[in-house]
């Protein structure tokens, strides 16, 4: 029996439709202190096996059906302690299987001839001595009733920078990964709003502002993006409705009143893990509605959807009234006035398609609750100029940023007060998170958000799930991993994702340069300059030629444009420390 055992950087995808492709091995690894370095051990045998990332026992049933089964175990060791995951694989939107998920179980079985992986992270502390350092990896390999042999050992060097990264918590770059708190209830199978919900949202929080996450999601009215077109997937099915967090009871007198201490407690609970920014809230313009085709109310511009306990005769209805869904507007901005938070809500809207809808839902809103402002993810690049004096948090989706560039441009120079972010979905191009997309396309986010010089980076999911997420995350209207970058793990607990962890390093990426470049601007443009093979002036010349071939990233499939080399942003880590 064969052991095959190497160490690789934490950019390689194993994939079960590339077997025998080289395995990279560039072990080199640099970090700031308050900063992580990352490696992966990929595993494979000519026999079924098992891997441990932990000093267990483990017997599989499998070895008395079908053969011989090889127990093979990692090990790590340096001045830090080591974190070791299995990297689980998922089924791909072309139904090959590539690693993903990372697991938190000790053991994990494969088939033979099939590779697997362990993510290897060193979390280096704040107070850590600057200086190079040794990190020992070794592999064990036995079979039933026989002693280990050593298979693998190998010392990677550790350099520590002097520099201290700053908490995520901190980091300049403003992320607004949306959650979707509806899914979170149901995949961990607790009532919507309980405090079994609460206990398990603390972990997915926790889990979003190590990212650096600045803005809050809420829905104020149910179902705003009208479930994302599931009723119609049929192949991979999905139930992706969100709920509001805003309670409605009608009284028996006729009055309204409204429950704000559940999404009160959620802010709370965000801006204690260091979440800050804005508070979006999405139910209120642009509301996505296929599910109810005959708007409830015949004469207001958006189908919100409010529903209400009717303590009268005891039944749940919707509310259909103009003048009642413009009291519940009028009360919510009431409630965050009093409350002292109205400067950081943004009533958000999701790629508004009919412009002029649009509009009077604006003037409407800007009417009736004047202290509001808003938000907008944009994916026509006519809505910028029309809105741009209404809107106070603009995310224009990144063709339309290349196509309208010197106009945000000048967008940012007139209203330098408003943030201007940016964003990517949908199916596979470049770059973008989904699961088929090379690990440094989640990386090159960071960065790339510095080069443009935009103020952050937004994407619609963050825990939005299919209805089984830890085997077949696919969904047939989105690439897959357009959903989730973390899963619903057993008992309330989270499980992030080699996606998770490349978009993290990329987050900390941005605050490295963003630093560098208040201290030597030409520095930071001339690094920054190694990573992308062109000029932010010449992102229109880079739509139209996106257009032609169908990628952003490639202009001939074999010259990309940007860089996917893992060794490039290693080497880019460590100038910048040094500079800083």
């Amino acid at each position: 029996m064969a052991v095959f055992a190497k160490i690789t950087d934490e950019s390689y995808k194993i994939r079960w439709d590339h077997i025998g492709d080289p395995v990279p091995e560039r072990p080199s690894l640099v970090a700031a202190r308050n900063d992580a370095a990352a490696f992966q051990i990929v595993l494979q045998s000519d026999c079924q096996y098992s891997v441990a990332v932990r000093p267990v026992e483990w017997f599989s049933r499998k070895a008395v059906v079908r053969g011989p089964h090889e127990r093979i175990r990692v090990s790590v060791t340096s001045p830090f302690g080591a974190e070791l995951n299995l990297e689980g694989m998922m089924t791909d939107q072309d139904d090959t299987k590539k690693a993903d998920v990372l697991l938190t179980q000790d053991v994990v079985e494969c088939p033979a001839n099939l590779p697997t992986g362990v993510w290897a992270e060193i979390k280096v502390p704040a107070d850590a001595k600057a200086g190079n350092y040794t990190v020992t990896v070794k592999v064990f390999s036995s079979f039933y009733g026989e002693d280990e042999t050593l298979v693998l050992s190998q010392e990677l060097p550790l350099t520590v920078a002097e520099y201290v990264l700053p908490d995520a918590k901190d980091w300049k770059i403003y992320v607004n990964l949306w959650q979707h708190l509806s899914s979170v209830a149901r995949h961990h199978d607790v009532s919507l709003w309980s405090e079994e919900h609460f206990a398990v949202l603390e972990n997915y929080v926790k889990a979003i502002a190590a990212l650096g996450q600045k803005s809050i999601t809420l829905c104020a009215g149910q179902i705003p993006w009208g479930g994302q077109a599931c009723t119609g997937d049929h192949e991979h099915p999905c139930n992706l409705f969100e709920y509001s967090i805003v309670g409605i009871t009608k009284k028996a007198d006729g009055t309204f009143v409204y429950d704000y201490s559940k999404m009160q407690r959620y802010i709370d609970m965000c801006t204690a893990a260091g979440i800050t920014g804005d508070i979006e809230i999405f139910g209120l313009v642009n509301v996505w509605q296929k599910v109810i085709a005959k708007p409830l109310c015949e004469n207001y511009p958006e189908n919100i959807v409010l529903r209400y306990f009717d303590e009268a005769d005891g039944t749940m209805k919707y509310i259909r009234d103009r003048e009642q869904i413009i009291d519940y507007i009028k009360a919510l901005e009431q409630y965050f006035i009093r409350t002292e938070q109205i400067g950081r809500v943004r009533i958000g809207a999701d790629e508004p398609g009919d412009m002029d809808r649009y509009r009077e839902s604006l003037n409407l809103l800007k009417e009736v609750a004047p202290a509001f402002q808003c938000s907008t993810a944009i994916n026509h690049a006519e809505f910028i100029e029309e809105f741009q004096d209404r809107i106070d948090t603009a995310a224009p989706y990144l063709s339309c940023v290349c196509k309208e560039y010197r106009r945000l441009k000048e967008h940012k120079e007139q209203f330098p007060h408003k943030k201007l972010l940016w964003y990517v979905c949908g199916f596979y191009q470049m770059p973008n998170n989904c699961i088929v997309n090379p690990a440094m396309d989640n990386r090159c986010i960071g960065p790339l958000t510095e080069f443009l010089g935009m103020d952050g980076f937004l994407r619609w999911n963050f825990c939005l799930y299919s209805d089984t997420p830890r085997e077949d995350i696919r969904y047939s209207l989105f690439g897959t991993g357009d959903l989730n970058f973390v899963y619903p793990g057993k008992n309330g607990s989270v499980l992030l994702s080699l996606r998770y962890k490349h978009l993290q390093r990329g987050f900390a990426d941005y605050e490295l340069v963003h630093t560098l470049r208040q201290k030597d601007s030409a520095a930071a443009d001339r690094l920054l300059g190694k990573l992308f093979g062109f000029s932010a002036e010449t992102l229109a010349d880079l739509e139209a030629e996106r257009k032609a071939c169908g990628f952003f990233a490639d202009r001939n499939r074999n010259n990309p444009i940007i860089c996917r080399d893992w060794t490039v942003y290693n080497d880019l880590k460590e100038e910048v420390l040094r500079l800083l």
